[in-house]
């Protein structure tokens, strides 16, 4: 079982290593004096092209083996352990790094146990047995779903495939009654918190999850330690606080959880949700399935095992009993700021989290190596004479498995200062844990980031944009775009500022499992770390041209044409029986493209003085997105076009109140939801406007 620590304990841990400053490596004087220094395009592109030189798979595999020997859960030992080396080596290299904290209503699991009670009494295992390569396996935490509330439950079992509302709707054509049963669920098609809501939902008493090998296990190739597919012995732990309705504090919604600020009560929290819930190897679960009878599970129920999968419910029965103690936990995060020379309010920020479920060499050690590494290479330009103009954060966010805990309350905090500065946030969860590119972002950086991808060189298949083609199966791949699940969701679902997500990923089964280590990633996920080294490379020449950009590099016009095909949609399905006029917002939308396309324009020769005119501009256009009511029954969620849907999970609904509204067939809402997005489009064509004639 991890040690949880005290607040105290850890602040204690902290102060016990002297994070003293060391000799900063440097260049020659000659060499840094060779080095332009002018804000000339063909300097910026020197300096991008330096800090792809820099950047080191060595280096990076250093650093991951350096946080990978522990597990790194948040508010134990091992997480304040990884921010003790982190801040020491960025303290190393010459960089200014700090500490913010925050104290975070949180889940701590004490004993957790599930036992098959019929037809045989069979004591089911809830943790992983170690390899002997693996150090400080008395620390991996047993597998549980965080913010499950505690309960002793004993029922039969209810095999309800995904566990997605129109699962329950295909049982209850089938005659079967979930209410007071444990439902069994398949982890896959949507975020484990939805079939935690939907299960309630339908009077579940209990809830278990488990991998099936169909899904991400020996179905899919050789398993672990032979291959990078699950065992029969992992186990997907994760959250399943309801981050649809916010993420972060679940008693601070919209507030920074620092010392003054008013809390809720946990009955009053919204995100917490009200089913035990827990999860299971498919080892474990397959004795479950194999003794229940009734219906047999329709063919597309049907997994991996090797026996015909039935609904039940019964005769299998389980007790869960789930001791489950909820505390304040320190949520701790790693910054590093390098100040810009021109613009220093300005502030491009990129982020991935460190703390992970276990040894988390992929989710997300290579995340924070990623930008580690970034943070290096920037410490080595320095000291050859550059300087951003606009001041480029790095952070390394606490507590993101949990509920997106240090990057919500850091974004919270920092609110005033972010909306008025923040030009973009890039996100590196998972960057460099593989050989697959992949993105997601708003449409304004799609151009960006398309371009990047072109210049970064990659060992297996020449460019970054080749290796996306071919993951993506795309002549001509574009960013996917962002929902929610990761650290991003702060930034541009409360706050609107411009976001993308980026990583590397290689088809495997380690997710939140205690093999999520480096024995996966050395011989299946990254061997030599070549594209630790790629994200790297990509992260940083993203900071470096977002930071160092006379005129930025953001394009709003598309961003218009996307809201013009997701209002062609939901047309579509109202088609037989309209609900809502969306003649307005098309016409806002033609009206803001035709905006956006003048301010591009004008961009492509912005004059003497008139960059920054143009820059506040396109900033502007993203926050008019945001208005304050936020969407029908989570305010929290601010943005008009991107959030993720009460049921989708991860998954981005555009336009998600109107969409909701039109499938509710409530006229109502979906005429204000369209009002409200018609007044941030027309906000954001006045901001294109105005940029473009000054």
């Amino acid at each position: 079982m991890a040690r949880y620590l005290h607040r105290r304990d850890l602040m204690r841990l902290l102060g016990s290593t002297a994070l003293t400053a060391g000799s900063v490596e440097t260049f020659s004087a000659q060499t840094a004096a060779a080095a332009p220094a002018s804000a000339d395009p063909r300097v910026l592109r020197h300096w991008e092209h330096a800090l792809q030189q820099e950047v080191d798979a060595g280096s990076a595999a250093r650093m991951s083996e350096a946080m990978s020997t522990y597990p790194g859960l948040v508010g134990t030992e091992g997480s304040v352990r990884r921010t003790t080396y982190s801040t020491k080596k960025l303290t190393e290299w010459g960089l200014d790094a700090r500490l913010e904290s925050y104290s975070v209503h949180s889940s701590v699991p004490k004993d957790i146990s599930v036992t098959m009670t019929a037809p045989e009494h069979r004591e089911l295992d809830v943790k992983e047995p170690p390899f002997p390569w693996h150090e400080n396996f008395d620390d991996v935490v047993v597998g549980y779903n965080a913010y499950s509330p505690a309960g002793n439950v004993t029922a039969e079992v209810v095999y309800v495939n995904y566990g997605l509302p129109e699962d329950y709707a295909r049982l209850e054509e089938l005659g079967v009654d979930v209410g007071g049963k444990v439902v069994l669920a398949r982890y896959g098609r949507s975020f484990r918190g939805v079939k935690s809501k939907v299960a309630e939902e339908h009077g579940a008493a209990g809830v278990i999850l488990y991998s099936d090998p169909e899904d991400d296990g020996f179905a899919r190739g050789e398993v672990y330690p032979d291959g990078p597919w699950r065992n029969a012995d992992g186990i997907q732990r994760g959250s399943v606080q309801y981050i649809f309705q916010y993420p972060g504090d679940p008693l601070t919604p919209g507030e920074p959880s620092t010392p003054g600020t008013a809390r809720l009560d946990p009955s009053e929290a919204k995100n917490l949700p009200g089913v035990p819930t827990t999860p299971i190897s498919y080892g474990q679960a397959k004795h479950l399935l194999v003794a229940l009878e009734g219906p047999s599970a329709p063919r597309e129920w049907q997994g991996g095992l090797d026996f015909d999968y039935r609904i039940g419910p019964g005769p299998t029965a389980v007790n869960l009993a789930l001791d489950i103690d909820y505390q304040q936990v320190p949520v701790h995060d790693v910054l590093v700021e390098i100040p810009g020379s021109k613009y220093p309010e300005q502030k491009v920020v990129l982020g991935a989290h460190y703390d992970s479920w276990t040894y988390g060499t992929k989710d997300d050690v290579c995340g924070w190596t990623t930008v580690m590494e970034t943070a290096r290479a920037m410490s080595r330009l320095r000291a050859q004479g550059w300087q951003p103009e606009r001041t480029i954060v790095l952070a390394g966010w606490g507590g993101e498995e949990y509920g997106l805990l240090g990057s919500t309350e850091w974004a919270e905090e920092h609110r005033a200062d972010l909306v008025e500065n923040a030009v973009a946030y890039l996100n590196l969860d998972g960057a460099g844990g593989g050989r697959n590119f992949a993105a997601s972002a708003v449409p304004a950086l799609d151009g960006v980031l398309v371009d990047i991808a072109k210049e970064i060189a990659d060992p297996d298949h020449g460019t970054v944009y080749d290796n996306w083609q071919q993951a993506s199966g795309e002549q001509h791949p574009v960013p996917g775009r962002l929902g929610s699940g990761s650290d991003y969701t702060a930034f541009l679902d409360h706050l609107g500022i411009a976001c993308a997500d980026v990583g590397m990923s290689t088809p495997a089964g380690e997710y939140h499992s205690a093999y999520d280590d480096l024995h996966m990633m050395r011989n299946f996920l990254d061997p030599g770390y070549t594209h630790h080294a790629v994200a790297a490379a990509y992260a940083g020449t993203f900071a470096l041209r977002m930071a160092g950009s006379e005129t930025l590099p953001m394009a709003y016009s598309g961003y218009a044409r996307e809201v013009v095909r997701y209002l062609r949609a939901l047309d579509e399905k109202q088609a037989d029986e309209p609900v809502v006029d969306l003649a307005p917002a098309y016409s806002a939308a033609r009206e803001w493209r035709a905006a956006a396309k003048q301010l591009e324009g004008a961009a492509r020769h912005p004059g003497d003085g008139r960059a920054q005119e143009i820059n506040a501009a396109l900033i502007a256009q993203e926050r008019a997105l945001i208005q304050d009511e936020g969407l029908p029954e989570r305010e929290w969620f601010k943005h008009m076009v991107y959030a993720p849907g009460f049921y989708t999970g991860y998954a981005v609904q555009p336009l998600s109140a109107i969409d909701d509204a039109v499938a509710a067939r409530d006229s109502a809402t979906a005429s204000k939801y369209r009002d409200l997005l018609v007044d941030s489009m027309e906000q954001a064509a006045s901001a294109a406007r105005d940029g473009a004639r000054r």
